[in-house]
């Protein structure tokens, strides 16, 4: 498991935080070095997307933890202490990309095509933060004697205490690894062009979807589901509304 700080030196950083900043560095320079012609929009379009991006993963997780934060309204902007919500995430890096496109007159079908790469990839990052942060961590079972080898382990919860779980990071390490894989199939062949961002988001969603039922950090539970599972649905369904609508791009725009 890697620890909560990395250290290089003198620098010592969070895990968390460092995966993360590497995932968003990682899908900026995939973006420049695949659409080197349209470098200065593909920059805009992940700061817009990054800046209204950490505004709504905050949001999102403050709402769905409203019972904390509603007696530790300081918290609130204490990004420093970990929690985003990815839903929030998505739904603020949508709307920057709407304002980016209309500020720079470009499609914005197409700008969410150059920037597939950076779902897995945040996805990746950010369960890998959390095996770091013991979040989103399993429920706890009786034995992982009862289990298959790698999905229980001996994990601690966000309090530090060890207990036989089921193995969540690794199941949404997983599926970022499978997705980022099609991803990268997807590029190459150059399959489904102007429509790969939506399947992503259909296969993430569907995949926490699943992982909800197994995890053990806490939730609102409405009819039975955690309330994240059903804002995993809404993902799901506009992801497949997405897929449904979204124009085929064959080549890129002209400038």
């Amino acid at each position: 498991m890697p620890d909560f700080y990395t250290t290089f030196g003198p620098l010592r950083l969070q895990t968390f935080t460092l995966s993360l900043a590497l995932a968003v560095l990682a899908s900026i320079s995939m973006g420049v070095y695949r659409l080197s012609t349209r470098r200065s929009i593909i920059v805009d379009a992940y700061l817009g997307a990054l800046v209204l991006g950490v505004v709504g993963a905050r949001a999102g997780h403050v709402l769905l933890a409203w019972e904390h934060f509603a007696y530790n309204t300081r918290d609130i902007l204490r990004l420093y202490t970990g929690g985003l919500d990815w839903h929030g995430a998505l739904l603020g890096g949508l709307i920057g990309l709407v304002i980016v496109g209309r500020w720079r007159h470009t499609s914005v079908s197409w700008l969410l095509d150059a920037l597939t790469p950076a779902l897995p990839l945040l996805a990746l990052a950010g369960w890998w933060g959390c095996l770091a942060a013991n979040c989103g961590y399993g429920a706890e079972v009786d034995t992982l004697a009862n289990y298959p080898v790698l999905i229980v382990a001996e994990m601690p919860d966000v309090y530090g205490i060890l207990a036989p779980r089921y193995n969540t990071p690794l199941f949404g390490l997983l599926l970022s690894t499978v997705t980022l894989i099609l991803v990268i199939v997807l590029l190459w062949r150059g399959w489904l062009g102007g429509r790969r961002f939506w399947l992503v988001m259909e296969l993430l969603s569907m995949g926490m979807f699943g992982i909800g039922f197994v995890r053990g950090d806490f939730a609102l539970f409405v009819s039975g589901l955690r309330a994240d599972q059903w804002l995993d649905l809404i993902a799901l369904a506009a992801s497949v509304l997405g897929f449904i609508l979204a124009p085929r791009l064959e080549v890129q725009p002209d400038p």
